[in-house]
Parts: C-alpha cells; structure tokens; sequence
C-alpha cells in the first residue's frame, strides 16, 4: 500500500529532491555578488534594470533548464512504469500533485532565501563586519525653479526597492506544472496551470517595513546636507534677481556697481570652489556637481546682468566724451564770420582750456579705471573696443587742435582788423551823406506833401538808428582789438537836426487821420473825451513846433497852417461832446427836435459828425449842453443798475449737510447778506436822484425786491435756528412718547422744511440768490 500510495518514496521525485539538492538549491533569483563586486555607487535606474535583468534570467532558468530536466525524469519515470497508468486517473492526478507540491516548495524556497539575500543586501545587519552589501545609490541635487531637490526622490526609491519583492513572488509563478507537458490530453478532471508557491504575507509585510525604515532613516543625513545651502537662499528662489532688477532700476555710481559685482562674483566662487561636488551620507553618494553649476549660472548671470548695466554706462559716457571733444574741435576750429564771434570763440577756447578739459580728463582717467574692470569680467565686442579707442585718441588730438586754432584767430585777426577800418572810413562818408539829407527838410513847406515828407523824415531817422548799431558795433571791435574808441559826432547833430521835422511831419499827419475818423466815422465810436484831450495835445505840440521854427519858414509855414485847422476843429468840441454821448436816447434826440424845429435823430448807424456840421446847431449849443448833460447822468445811473444786477450773477448760497438728516443747512451767508444791504442802500440813493425819472419803475421794483429779499432772508435764518434747536429734541423716542401732539406738528414742519431746503440744494446750482429765495418764497 506504502509502495502504491505513497508518492513521495517515488524514484522519480527522489530524481526530483536529487535534482534540484545538486543543481539549483544555490540559484537566486537576485545575485548579490553581483552587486557586492561594484566598486562605484549605482544609479536607481541602474540598480533597478540589474535586479529585472537578473530576475528574468533566474526566470529562464527554471523554465528552460530546471524545469525541462524534471519533464525528463518524469518522461523516464513514465516508460519505465514508474508514474501510474493514464488508465487510472485518481492515481495519476495524486501523483502529479505530490509532483507539483515537491516542485511547489523548491520555488518557495527560492523565493525565500532570495528574499533574505536582498533584504541583507539592502538593509544593513546590526553585527555586519561590512557597513553596507552594496557600493552604495547615487543621489543627485539639482535646481528646479526655486526649489532644491534630490533626483532620484527617497518616494522613487522606496518604490523601486519595494516593487523588487513583487517581482521576485511573480517571477516564481510562471512555472507550469510538469503534466501539463507530459501529456497531449489530460485524464485528470482538474484543469492544468502554473504552480502556485506561496510566501506568507507576514514575511513580505515585515521585510516591506524594514525597507521603509531603512530608507527613511537613511534620507536624513542627505536632507540636513540641503540645509547647507540655506545661506544661498536668495539665489535659488530668485529673490537675487529682483535685488538686482531693483539696484538697476535705481541710480547708482560705477563705484557701488563695481562692489555688487565684485560681491556676486566672490559668491560664485565660493559656490564653485568651498562647496562638495560629491559626499558620502550613508547608505548614498550625494551627487551636488549639478546643483553647484546651476547656482554659479545663477550667480554669473546676475554678475552679467550688472556688467552689461555697467558696460552700457561706461559706453554712453564714452559717447559723451567725444561727442563733447568733436563739438571742442569743430568750434576751435570754425571760421569766426565778424569780430564779435572771433572774440567769442576765444573766450570760449580759453575757457576750454583752462575749466572744460581738466573736467574732461579726469572724466577720463575714470573711463580707464571702468575699462580695467570691464575688461575682466566681460568681452568687448569690435564696437566697444573702437569707441575706447576713439575717446582717448581724442583727448590726444586736442593739442592739435588749438595750436590749429591760435592760426586761425591770429589770421581772422589781422583780417578783421583790416576790414574795421575800412568800414570806419566809409561809414564816415554814409553820415556825412545822412546830413545833406537832413538839410534838405528845410525847403519842404508844400501842406499837401506831408504824408511824402514824413516817409523820408522817417526813413532817414531809421538810417540814423541803424548807424547808431554801426556805431556801436565799431566800438565793440575796437575795445577787442585794445584800439581807442571811436566817436561819431555827426550822426547825432545830423538826427537832432532831424528830430522837429519828423516831429511836426508826424504831428500833422497823425492829427489829419484823427480829424477825418472824428469827422467821418459813426457818433458812437467817437469818445468826446479824448477828442478834447487829444485836440488839446496837437495843438500845445503845434504850438511848441511853431516856436521852434522861427529860422526856418517852410517848415513854420506848415506848423501855422496845422495848427489853425486845429483851432478851427476845436470849436466843434462842444458839438461833438453833445452829438457823440453814449447817454443820448430817443428822447434825447427828441428833445433836441424839438428846439431846432426839424428832425435831428440819426436813421442808422452811419451817421457822423459832418452831418451835422451844415445845420448850424452852434446856436442851440446851450439847450443841446442841458439835454446831453441830463443823458449822461441818466446813463449812469442805468450803467449802476445793470452793475448791480451783474453782481449777483456771481454770488452762491453755501449748503451744507447738516449730520444724518439726509437735508442741508445755510451757511456762510454773510458775504450775501453784505451785497444785499449794500444795493438797498445805493438804490434808495439812485431813487432820490432827480435824473432818474425815465428809471424810475424800474428801480422801485428793484427796491422792492430787495426789501422782500432782505426780510425773507432774515426769516428763513430765523425758521433754520428753530429748526436747528428743535431737531436734536424731537429726534429723541423718548420726547416724541411724551410730548405726541408737538411731536405730530414738528413731523409736519419739518417735512416742509426739507422739502424746501431739496428745492433750494437743486436750484442753488444754477440759480443766483435772488431767484433762489423768490423760489423759495413761491414754494
């Protein structure tokens, strides 16, 4: 029954234990021998494509090697009739399933003791001679943004060790059992498939948590390495850029420029040079080459960024300094045109030589201090390096350039010199020829020709004026040449020759344009005044003139006979005082009718003076003088009640929001207050005056709208005080409980009065007092 029944004493599985005791009891499916002779750390990537490889390998031995080597002992077992007869298939299915669960426990085995060999290589043992199986991971710190981070992560890490121990439970599970091969068709009733070895969750659970802990005890040593970089704070979140995007938007000396750079670039090697590239922190080799490069890119960058600042500057400068020697070289060395700019361009060289030039060198002796540091920290392109070069070869032409100077002034000097007395002699022959001019005035005397004679008078006074700038122009250069002054004493004589001429010419051509607009142009843009006033001057300077030209009798002549149409004019005054008032009214005009007998009042615009002239009206002067005077007082007192009436148009009333009440008070109405008794008090003075008559409906409406103004004011001040004493009162609940009949009648009252008061605050805006308190007086 043993020898029938009991398979495991079967030859064949003893083939099978024999087996695998001799061939593979030594195989794992990781070989860490493999790891343990590397001498460098591994990458994660690596380390994980080395346990898939060796995996898959372990994987094709058990299914091209152990597994075909077992089919065989089976096979042999089966011709030899040591596996049961197909005939019985109870039997052969218990036989291959003692088959499959031998095979079972080899794979778990495997399984097994593989699981312990990568756990020991991972994890140290307390009592380990070695501090770790392996050569130890790679870790690398890089830049990311503003964010220092390690590549691979502790999470990536953790995942590819952990999925290890499902890799090595899956690789275990593709073996098929071994009659599923043997056999074209199964008589067994249970379907064929892979074996089924099995590892108790509770080992794979504690060896998961022991890598776990591992890993996260082994982070801590690369995360306080991070922390190392804490002093570069600013570079890597970039708060280095703004400081420098600020410190370039700000004005700064080259100086303090120069010390930002410095200060970037003695922190970039401190980054590239005090700093590790490559640590070991226990179980990792931390790897900070990347992150050390990318914070020196940053460093260097922001050194560019100023440099750049700087080398802009340093060029603008540049530019500046020739720009100002090509303006020094191009006035020293243009062609003065006259004296006065030759005297000009030497004042101007003197000055550069002795205050612009030092400036400009020690500008310069700064340009070559910038270019000794620029030139180590940055590359000069072709164009920089031509403009340094242009800035100091024109600081080393300037000798040239005034020595090229002092012989262009000293021949323009000789030139000039020359030339002003040359122009002195002819200028003394054009006065002398400005004088035979001046005396041929004397013989001019003809009435008719003055608009002839004062062309020339003034024609030859204009000469006079321009020789006098000659004169002066002539001194100028004489004084620059050290040379005495020359005087001229003919132009003088020859224009105070001149000066009674012109003087009478303009006199009495100004006085015949005047007389033909008085005479000719409308009554209303003649003002009777400064006829007076004006006729009286032309005759007292026709008067004086007269006097003057006793020596002379042309020119007398002309200064009698202008001086009589004066005369003859100036008894017309009266007439035009009357006909030209801007007081005359219709009834004025009528009242004049009246005392010559015929129509006098003009029918259009275009009447003048010398309409009048032919009515003899001379006679009735007296009565005209009455009326003309009665116009002009009625004239201004209309002229005062349009002023009043003007002077409102500006004045406002003052609202004020009064707390919470959601209305306004009046205020400020002092200055309204003053103007309104100031027009009572002038419009009962104008109302006493005899002249106002034709106004006098007028005025006394005006009166009584002031009156009314006045005493409605007084009273809306009165209703506001009230109001303002009586509102804080009956705003209390408590008053309005105790006392409701006088709180009903206040209610009242004080809707009428915001009412009135929104009335006031929208006309107020567009209306003048007056309108707004006969408004108010209307609501």
């Amino acid at each position: 029954m043993i020898r029938d029944k009991l398979h495991a004493i079967n030859p064949t599985m003893l083939s099978v234990l024999n087996l695998w005791q001799v061939s593979y009891k030594s195989l794992r499916l990781i070989n860490v021998e493999e790891f343990h002779n590397l001498q460098e750390s591994m990458e994660l990537s690596f380390f994980e494509q080395v346990i898939r490889r060796q995996i898959i390998c372990t994987q094709e031995i058990l299914l091209k090697k152990w597994f075909l080597d077992v089919q065989q002992i089976y096979y042999v077992g089966n011709k030899r009739k040591l596996v049961p007869s197909i005939h019985t298939p109870c039997k052969l299915q218990s036989f291959f399933n003692c088959a499959a669960t031998l095979m079972t426990q080899h794979l778990q085995s495997l399984a097994l003791e593989s699981i312990d060999d990568y756990t020991r290589l991972i994890i140290k043992e307390p009592g380990a001679v070695r501090v770790y199986e392996h050569s130890g991971f790679v870790l690398k710190l890089i830049l990311d943004q503003t964010v220092i981070k390690l590549h691979p992560d502790f999470k990536d890490f953790e995942e590819v060790m952990l999925r290890t121990y499902d890799l090595m439970l899956d690789a275990i599970c593709v073996v098929p059992r071994v009659e599923s091969t043997l056999y074209t068709e199964w008589p067994g009733s249970q379907t064929l498939g892979t074996l089924k070895p099995v590892v108790l969750p509770e080992i794979i659970t504690a060896r998961l948590e022991e890598t776990r802990l591992m890993i996260q005890a082994e982070s801590a040593l690369p995360m306080a390495h991070i922390r190392l970089y804490d002093k570069y704070a600013a570079l890597v979140s970039r708060q280095a850029e703004d400081d420098v995007a600020q410190f370039l938007s700000e004005k700064h000396s080259f100086h303090d420029t120069m010390m930002e750079v410095t200060r970037y670039q003695k922190l970039a090697d401190e980054i590239q040079y005090n700093s590790a590239k490559v640590i070991r922190l226990g179980m990792f080799e931390v790897h900070c080459a990347d992150l050390i490069a990318a914070l020196v890119r940053r460093t260097e960058g922001l050194c560019q960024k100023l440099v750049a600042q700087m080398l802009e500057d340093h060029q603008v400068i540049n530019k500046q300094l020739c720009e100002e020697f090509e303006k020094i070289t191009v006035k020293a060395l243009s062609t003065p045109p006259n004296t006065k700019e030759l005297v000009e361009l030497k004042e101007y060289v003197e000055k550069v030589e002795t205050q612009e030039i030092p400036a400009l060198e020690k500008t310069l002796v700064e340009s070559k201090t910038r270019l000794c540091f620029l030139v180590d920290y940055t590359s000069l392109s072709p164009e920089d390096m031509r403009l340094n070069r242009d800035t100091f070869q024109w600081h080393a032409r300037m000798p040239s350039v005034f020595a090229d100077h002092r012989e262009i002034v000293r021949e323009k000097t000789e030139q000039y010199q020359n030339g002003l007395k040359l122009r002195c002699e002819r200028f003394v022959e054009e006065l002398e020829s400005y004088s035979r001019q001046a005396e041929e005035f004397v013989s001019f005397g003809d009435v008719a020709e003055l608009s002839k004679y004062l062309k020339k008078a003034q024609a030859l006074n204009a000469k006079l004026d321009a020789a006098m700038d000659k004169i002066d122009g002539f001194n100028m250069e004489e004084e620059a040449y050290d040379w005495p002054v020359s005087q001229y004493p003919v132009r003088k004589e020859t224009q105070d020759r001149l000066a009674p001429y012109l003087r009478l010419y303009e006199t009495a051509c100004e006085f015949q344009a005047r007389h033909k607009e008085w005479l000719e142009g409308p009554l209303n843009s003649v003002n009777p005044d400064k006829v007076e006033t004006e006729v009286g001057n032309y005759w007292r300077a026709l008067y004086k003139l007269e006097k003057g030209f006793q020596g002379s009798p042309q020119a007398l002549n002309i200064a009698s006979v202008m001086k009589d149409q004066v005369e003859a004019f100036k008894e017309h005054i009266p007439l035009i005082q009357v006909l030209c008032n801007p007081g005359l009214r219709d009834r004025h005009w009528d009242a004049m009718t009246e005392v010559v007998g015929f129509p006098l009042k003009p029918e259009d615009d275009k009447a003048c003076v010398a309409t009048f002239l032919p009515m003899g009206l001379e006679a009735h002067l007296g009565s005209f003088e009455g009326i003309s005077e009665s116009a002009s007082k009625e004239y201004s007192l209309e002229k005062a009640m349009e002023k009043m009436a003007m002077e409102w148009s500006g004045m406002e009333f003052s609202l004020l929001p009064y707390r919470e009440t959601g209305t306004s008070i009046l205020s400020s109405v002092e200055e309204v207050q003053m103007l309104l008794d100031d027009h009572i008090v002038k419009t009962q003075t104008m109302r006493g005056s005899p002249f106002i008559k034709p106004f006098e409906n007028e005025i006394r409406e005006w009166e009584e709208k002031l009156l009314l103004l006045q005493e409605i004011l007084d009273e809306w001040l009165k209703v506001q005080a009230t109001w303002l004493y009586l509102e804080p009162i009956f705003s209390s609940p408590d008053i309005m409980a105790q006392m409701p009949e006088e709180g009903r009648r206040f209610t009242t009252v004080d809707k009428t009065w915001k009412d009135t008061m929104k009335q006031v605050s929208l006309a107020g805006k567009f209306m003048p007092p007056t309108k707004v308190l006969q408004s108010s007086v209307d609501e």
